[in-house]
């Protein structure tokens, strides 16, 4: 779970340039790109919904409808993860749990015949505890390590849990293969862990075009084919503001900071931080600040 304590971006567009901004998103660590994405408005996702995460500064080469976007934010949208053990009170009995895994999909390989290293990032990935990790790599060939899973709706509530079986199989070269199959009520769960999802970019300016700008950001959605998108904006009128979310783009306000009082960054102690002594650096929180004595 990520904590609610995330570092948000503030600069000027009209003190600081494209570039400058451009290169505050580059130097941004993971914290930082998912509030982006969480204290939007509308907000694009949950932070328990979002795993791992980067963004690629700059419009993708060789692609059409991409040529003004500034940088696109591509994150691991958690679709499901392990449970901490099958549902149970009330609301489940045998008959219940029974329904649950109705259902039984194909065998899927997790890995191919990888080495020990990669077989157990994998499964740290999916969500596993050690032990868990340990008691999978060392099955029985005929062994099968059940395990209850949650599903999480768009919206980032809770659906529906369902069970998945995992099988390995270790080879004489120290190799090895991951395969599980899931058991489920209704909808075959859509992945092992989470979906990529895209999330076109724009930085706006004080002359730019509300049209243009919509414009923009419409095709790169369609370039990219997805339904979200994200302008990090300045001062805007309360009829733009509205706007822009009527059509479907998310907003990151981007404020003035203070002139007089110094940053952030100017009064921490970490000097070997790319940040370090900026005055118009946009950090408003670090978990690694250290106060200047």
């Amino acid at each position: 779970m990520i904590s609610s304590d995330l570092m948000h971006l503030e600069a000027s567009i009209s003190r600081l340039d494209r570039n400058q901004v451009q290169l505050d998103l580059a130097l941004a660590h993971e914290d930082m790109l998912k509030s982006l994405l969480v204290d939007c408005s509308p907000a694009i996702a949950r932070p328990h919904q979002i795993d791992q995460i980067r963004i690629a500064i700059g419009p993708p080469a060789s692609t059409t409808g991409l040529e003004h976007i500034d940088a696109v934010i591509e994150y691991e949208q958690v679709w499901c993860l392990p449970s901490t053990g099958a549902p149970s009170g009330e609301d489940f009995s045998v008959r219940d749990l029974q329904a649950l895994t109705r259902c039984q999909s194909d065998l899927k390989t997790l890995a191919w015949r990888v080495n020990l290293s990669e077989a157990i990032a994998l499964l740290q990935h999916g969500g596993f505890e050690e032990d868990q990790i340990q008691r999978i790599l060392q099955l029985p060939y005929e062994g099968w390590h059940r395990s209850w899973w949650d599903t999480l709706e768009p919206s980032g509530h809770l659906g529906l849990p369902f069970q998945r079986w995992f099988r390995t199989r270790c080879y004489s070269d120290g190799t090895y293969t991951l395969q599980y199959t899931d058991h489920y009520p209704q909808d075959a769960p859509r992945c092992f862990r989470g979906v990529w999802q895209q999330v076109p970019l724009m930085i706006s300016h004080h002359n730019g075009q509300f049209g243009e700008i919509l414009t923009g950001l419409r095709k790169a959605k369609h370039a990219l084919k997805t339904d979200r998108c994200l302008l990090l904006t300045d001062e805007l009128t309360d009829l733009e503001t509205e706007g822009y979310i009527r059509q479907g783009v998310s907003l990151y306000p981007l404020h003035q900071s203070s002139a007089t009082e110094p940053s952030l960054c100017q009064r921490c102690d970490r000097a070997q931080c790319p940040m370090s002594d900026r005055a118009d650096t946009p950090i408003l929180s670090c978990r690694a600040y250290i106060s200047t004595p």
